[in-house]
């Protein structure tokens, strides 16, 4: 399994998904989250139509080493509310791809906390 990270810039309700994730689970054109029943473990898996779970991933995203970031309040605030994270902070939360299973879980009772001078960076 490979190591990877999302981030979650939540005063900006943004979601970063790193494009190694994407890469590790297919790079597939569409994907979606899921949480487990605890709420600990979010999923990225890949997902095949286009309805109001999945995210769209733009193929010039596989040309570089960004990330794809996702907009959505709801999830922000709903993992922040279960979680007890800062809405005006941003956290890196620690995951791992499996090529196998293309998915990748992401533990999120391990956030970190992003320093105040780290960027976003350039996504698609």
């Amino acid at each position: 399994m490979d190591e990877t990270y999302i981030s979650f810039y939540l005063k900006a309700y943004r979601i970063r998904v790193f494009i190694d994730a994407l890469r590790g689970i297919g790079s597939p054109q569409r994907f979606c989250f899921l949480i487990d029943e605890k709420g600990s473990s979010l999923l990225l898996v890949p997902h095949e139509k286009r309805d109001f779970k999945s995210h769209r991933v733009s193929p010039k995203a596989y040309n570089g080493n960004g990330g794809v970031a996702i907009n959505s309040m709801g999830l922000c605030k709903l993992l922040a509310n279960r979680h007890g994270w800062d809405m005006s902070k941003s956290y890196r939360i620690p995951g791992r791809v499996s090529r196998k299973q293309g998915t990748a879980i992401f533990d999120l009772t391990k956030a970190e906390l992003i320093a105040h001078d780290e960027t976003e960076g350039p996504m698609q």
